[in-house]
């Protein structure tokens, strides 16, 4: 069996055990393979769906858009996400049902892009070598990546690349490396892990020309007061249906994996400025005072109502006639 058919029987057996038990009496070799592809986390990801049918991380996970953005709240599971399609992306899978990718069918060199190398580190390399390969180095996870491949927890993956046998690979960079460090190379896809300079987003764009690549971003929108609105606003957001860009958006609160308790601690910790950015991914400037208060905002966004569609008709008389295009009632008031 190739790949996609292994990881398609281990998603199968994860959601229904029963059939582990029938599938390793009759092909016993073959369960060993499945049974220790179901251990890798990235072949256990479960994306959720928010509230109020918010379609959040699946709808994501199940887009195809060559430049999406997840821009959403703190600890709204976005960065993990995003890292589970790199693998995917890698192994040629599709991250949805684990069959065969429709995006790409060869390997490919890739960039996961952070701040900083200790943010590369500490948070990305760290996160794909745990949460996404696998605690267990001896595991599945660990066997589809090279033997020259090494990863510690002090330093990150060797040379900051993860390289996988099927000859896909994973450059893991940072934006102070500057703009002179991202040219020159063909990708098929890149991954921006929070917002990075403009600058070397436009680089990264040039880099997937070649191939026709995906630009995939996953951010929660923070500001300082002088900076103001991201530039992701303003250049992509904004005219985001122009240019085919998809945003994604979702919550803190649309995460089921984190406690009740959990997520009204935090809520008590954000002050009200910073709540619909942190919490909601919303673009907004932290530090600046609103009028009224978020909360109240947004009670009163929920209050409205679409407006009801008519006609007005204004007789000799000065009388003015409303005729709703949905109930064609006519309602007389004094003339204006």
């Amino acid at each position: 069996m190739n790949l996609s058919e292994v990881a398609q029987l281990a998603r199968m057996m994860n959601e229904e055990p029963g059939l582990a038990t029938l599938f390793e009496a009759e092909n016993p070799k073959e369960f060993k393979d499945v049974w220790r592809l179901m251990a890798v986390p990235a072949m256990r990801f479960e994306p959720f769906k928010g509230t109020s049918g918010n379609p959040a991380q699946v709808g994501t996970h199940r887009s195809h858009a060559r430049n999406k953005w997840d821009v959403c709240g703190n600890r709204s599971g976005k960065t993990l996400r995003g890292l589970v399609e790199d693998f995917c992306d890698m192994m040629l899978l599709d991250p949805i049902t684990l069959g065969p990718s429709e995006r790409f069918h060869e390997p490919f060199p890739m960039w996961i892009v952070s701040d900083t190398e200790e943010t590369s580190i500490d948070v990305i390399e760290q996160t794909f070598a745990e949460h996404v390969l696998g605690l267990d180095e001896l595991g599945m996870g660990w066997q589809l990546v090279k033997d020259s491949t090494t990863w510690t927890r002090k330093a990150g993956f060797s040379d900051h690349l993860c390289e996988f046998v099927n000859g896909s690979s994973i450059r893991f960079k940072f934006a102070t490396q500057k703009r002179r460090t991202f040219q020159g190379t063909s990708l098929g896809k890149v991954h921006l892990d929070e917002e990075q300079p403009i600058d070397v987003y436009q680089e990264c764009r040039q880099r997937l020309t070649d191939r026709d690549g995906f630009m995939l971003g996953t951010m929660t929108p923070i500001y300082e007061r002088s900076r103001g609105i991201s530039w992701v606003y303003e250049e992509l957001y904004l005219p985001r249906r122009e240019k085919g860009i998809e945003f994604h958006n979702w919550s803190l609160l649309d995460n089921p994996y984190i406690p009740p308790e959990a997520k009204q601690r935090l809520l008590e910790e954000y002050g009200e400025d910073e709540l619909d950015a942190r919490v909601y991914g919303m673009f907004v400037p932290i530090g600046v005072k609103l009028a009224f208060p978020g909360s109240l905002i947004r009670e009163m966004e929920q209050d409205v109502e679409d407006p009801e569609l008519g006609e007005l008709f204004v007789d000799e008389q000065g009388l003015v006639s409303y005729q709703s295009v949905e109930t064609p009632l006519v309602e007389e008031y004094e003339g204006i």
